[in-house]
C-alpha cells in the first residue's frame, strides 16, 4: 500500500485507484493544504478516475477557504466518487448540509459504516 504521510493527514492508496484520506484529530485543513492533498492524489493515481473515502475525525475541519479551492480549483471528472465517513452525528449532519448548499459535481455520499462506504465507492455504477 502506497503511503502519503502529512503532519495534518495521511492519504493512501488501497486499492487500484481507490484513496482514503483521513485528517487527523483537530487539524484544520486550510488552502495550503489543499493543494498538497490534490498533489498526493496526483502522485498515487495519476491521471487515473478514482474515488476517495475521507475520515472525518472528531475535532478536524476545513477552512472555508480550503472548502472553496476544493469545490472549484479541484473539481474533476477523474473523480467519480467520495465517500464521507464519520459516526459523529454532529459531523455528519454538518457534511450533509454542505453537500446539499454546495452541490458538488462529484457525487457524495456520507456514510456511519466504513463496509458500506467501501463497497459503494467500489460500484462503477450508483
Amino acid at each position: 500500500m502506497l503511503i502519503i504521510e502529512h503532519h495534518k493527514f495521511t492519504l493512501k492508496l488501497i486499492d487500484t485507484n481507490l484513496l482514503c484520506l483521513e485528517i487527523k484529530e483537530g487539524e484544520t485543513i486550510e488552502a495550503d493544504d489543499i493543494h498538497e492533498i490534490y498533489a498526493g492524489y496526483k502522485q498515487l493515481v495519476g491521471k487515473n478516475e478514482y474515488a476517495v473515502a475521507i475520515y472525518a475525525n472528531p475535532f478536524s475541519s476545513m477552512s472555508k477557504k480550503a472548502r472553496e479551492i476544493a469545490a472549484n480549483e479541484y473539481a474533476s471528472d477523474k473523480r467519480r466518487k467520495v465517500a464521507l465517513i464519520s459516526d459523529n452525528l454532529a459531523h455528519v449532519i454538518i457534511l450533509n448540509f454542505f453537500i446539499n448548499i454546495n452541490r458538488p459535481k462529484t457525487n457524495i455520499k456520507t456514510f456511519k459504516n466504513e463496509a458500506k462506504a467501501y463497497t459503494w465507492l467500489r460500484l462503477r455504477e450508483d
